[in-house]
């Protein structure tokens, strides 16, 4: 019969889609150069501010001249090893005719709202990732501590610009959407 021959080395998608099957549907794993990584459930501030943004910018998603729309929690494919999963993201309407996907490549927006135990990550590594996507304009990180938000726009060079008072909106222009901050932060206790 002989050894089992066990893979070492990195993951690839597919992989971890068959290692995520098994997995419990409340878990939460990314991919992140070849290694899978687990999450910690968000907290109620977290899920508050994202029900926020998507409730928000479902608002203009709704105008008959969109070509766009908003999800939350479907991954996005940087290569055949890396799957991070964005808080929210905005994609091409209607560019898949595969309703089961998990993850897309043409991505425009992708959201992150900050936890503790990934602020690192998202700020640095999820940024350098997401923006080698030809097809990404904007990278928005949210915090949920405080009012912060920072986005990083391509046609800024994807510089780092803060937005810190409620009496801002989170503006990209390209989509139609103007986003108060006093929408995304509504009842988290930050207003």
């Amino acid at each position: 019969m002989g050894v089992p021959t066990i893979k070492t080395g990195p993951m690839t998608v597919e992989e971890f889609y068959a290692f995520t099957d098994t997995r419990p549907d409340e878990e939460k794993w990314e991919l992140i150069d070849g290694e899978p990584v687990l999450h910690a459930s968000p907290n109620r501030p977290h899920q508050r501010i994202l029900k926020n943004l998507v409730i928000g910018i479902s608002a203009a998603e709704r105008r008959p001249d969109v070509t766009w729309e908003v999800l939350p929690g479907l991954g996005v494919r940087i290569s055949d090893r890396t799957r991070p999963e964005p808080d929210a993201l905005i994609l091409p309407k209607n560019a898949s005719s595969d309703s089961l996907e998990r993850d897309r490549n043409d991505v425009i927006v992708a959201f992150e709202i900050l936890c503790p135990s990934t602020r690192d990550r998202d700020l640095r590594w999820k940024r350098t990732a997401y923006t080698s996507l030809p097809s990404l304009t904007h990278y928005v990180v949210i915090a949920q501590d405080a009012v912060d938000i920072v986005v990083f726009a391509r046609d800024a060079g994807f510089a780092e610009r803060h937005l810190r008072s409620l009496g801002e909106s989170l503006e990209l222009p390209g989509l139609g959407i103007s986003l108060p901050l006093a929408e995304i932060y509504r009842d988290t206790g930050l207003q």
